[in-house]
């Protein structure tokens, strides 16, 4: 009797439907289906998984793995994917507009042509991925790693990447760059030449040995940025504002300096024939640079420090000095047709006597 109650209790068991956990179901859901809106995939296990396609709008994915997953044009509009790891992904022309992708990992993913409008990519791990013709306009990329990083004809409009890490990156192909914020990026040994960066902010940025050659930078902030050995080479800085930036070995050859911001700058290095005309220079350290034959043509100048530097045949026509430093520096043909140098201090000047208009 006992043996055929045990019996029976047995097939009911084989009889009844076997319950997966939440994840489980909607796993077979998803890969059986190709849909799972709004499905709980929270730490799901999609690693190398062909989710091509796929609708998952609405779904939770934060921590899901999908490594090397195939999700080339998936559905992802409302998806929750916080901290999952898109690591070697293909999520080529993947939807993921307005999407919180904060600390994701995308390192080596292909977001080739990804929608990443206004997406949170807040500390996400972009190393090495390629984001060719992806549109990351509004995009939150605070912190964000992108070191390696294909950015071709990429839009960046109105995108946020402070304190990211953009270091030697080729930024020449981006295709939009307008009111973007580098605020405290690192920026060293990275292409922005012949781009349109009229007014973006790159205070406290880390430049060194950048190339903004050709570069339009009207209006741009450089506010105590590092600019040290940078390539400004015919770049258009009209009216920017370099405010406490450090410039040692900037190269400035042929720049448009017209109406700039020059203050508490450190700029020293090879300056010959830069010009400074009409230009607004308070507490700048030219100590040591050699300035031969430089134009300072109606600039303002206060408190700037000229000591020991070279201004063999600079021009200060009708420049304004106030409280300059030029001790030890070479005057010789030096041009101050116009100027005051009163209260100047000219102790071991060289020259002086040969300069016109003294």
């Amino acid at each position: 009797m006992n043996k055929s109650i045990g019996t029976l209790a047995g097939l009911m068991l084989t009889l009844l439907p076997v319950h997966l956990p939440a994840s489980e179901q909607a796993i077979q859901q998803l890969l059986s289906k190709r849909s799972c809106q709004e499905c709980d995939l929270r730490q799901a296990d999609l690693r190398m998984q062909d989710l091509s396609g796929v609708d998952l709008r609405g779904a939770q994915l934060d921590r899901a793995m999908l490594y090397k997953a195939d999700l080339r044009g998936a559905l992802l509009e409302g998806a929750s994917l916080r901290g999952a790891s898109f690591a070697r992904a293909n999520l080529q022309g993947a939807s993921m507009q307005g999407l919180d992708l904060s600390r994701g990992r995308f390192s080596r993913a292909n977001l080739s042509e990804a929608d990443l409008r206004n997406a949170n990519l807040h500390e996400a791990n972009l190393t090495m991925a390629v984001l060719t013709a992806a549109n990351l306009s509004g995009a939150n990329l605070v912190s964000a790693l992108l070191s390696g990083s294909r950015l071709d004809a990429v839009i960046l409009n109105g995108a946020v990447l402070d304190n990211a890490n953009l270091r030697g990156l080729d930024l020449t192909q981006t295709k939009d760059l307008s009111d973007t914020s580098f605020k405290g990026a690192d920026l060293r040994q990275t292409k922005l030449s012949g781009l349109d960066l009229q007014g973006v902010d790159f205070s406290k940025a880390r430049l060194l040995k950048a190339d903004l050659s050709g570069a339009d930078l009207r209006r741009t902030l450089f506010v105590d940025a590092e600019l040290k050995k940078v390539t400004l080479v015919d770049a258009n800085l009209q009216h920017a504002n370099l405010q406490g930036a450090r410039m040692h070995g900037a190269k400035l050859k042929g720049a448009k300096l017209e109406g700039v911001k020059l203050q508490n700058v450190e700029l020293s290095g090879n300056l010959i024939g830069v010009d400074f005309s009409k230009t607004h220079i308070s507490r700048v350290r030219f100590n040591g640079a050699n300035l031969k034959e430089a134009s300072f043509r109606s600039a303002q100048l206060e408190f700037a420090d000229f000591e020991g530097a070279n201004l063999y045949a600079a021009d200060f026509t009708d420049a304004s000095l106030y409280r300059c430093t030029l001790r030890k520096a070479n005057l010789h043909n030096t041009l101050f047709n116009g100027v005051d140098l009163k209260g100047n201090l000219l102790e071991g000047a060289l020259g002086l006597k040969e300069t016109h208009g003294e």
